[in-house]
């Protein structure tokens, strides 16, 4: 049974998720610009540890992002020696399209479900999740 809903969820990753706008941020790319926008300017060994990447893999993260100028890097005037990394205008603008992409991805897949399955779906999710029964 767990191996029939995997392959299932696999298929609506593929056809849902290969096709989405926000495709063009990989996973790891718009985890950290979720967690620069949480958590303000941060430096590299917080998004380091948040990602769970070694420094140099994250810094590669970030000078991708840098180059789509979606953030930049700082130096704070009270420690030239430190940099951070925050999100610029650009990269806030990306969030909102981000969430605006989930949000149509939702619609989309639920739209397949009648009404009355859709409130099953999202009540079996949540047990899932381990929220409320």
């Amino acid at each position: 049974m767990a191996h029939e809903l995997m392959g299932h969820f696999d298929e609506l990753v593929r056809e849902f998720l290969i096709n989405e706008e926000s495709g063009s941020y990989p996973a790891n790319e718009r985890s950290l610009l979720r967690f620069l926008r949480d958590h303000g300017p941060a430096v590299m060994s917080d998004l380091s540890g948040h990602l769970r990447l070694a420094l140099s893999s994250t810094t590669g993260i970030v000078d991708r992002l840098v180059e789509r100028k979606v953030v930049r890097r700082v130096r704070p005037e009270e420690d030239r020696r430190t940099v951070r990394v925050m999100l610029t205008k650009r990269g806030r603008r990306a969030l909102e399209g981000l969430a605006a992409d989930r949000v149509r991805l939702g619609r989309a897949m639920l739209g397949r479900l009648e009404p009355h399955r859709r409130k099953t779906l999202l009540a079996l999710f949540r047990q899932m999740a381990g929220g409320a029964k």
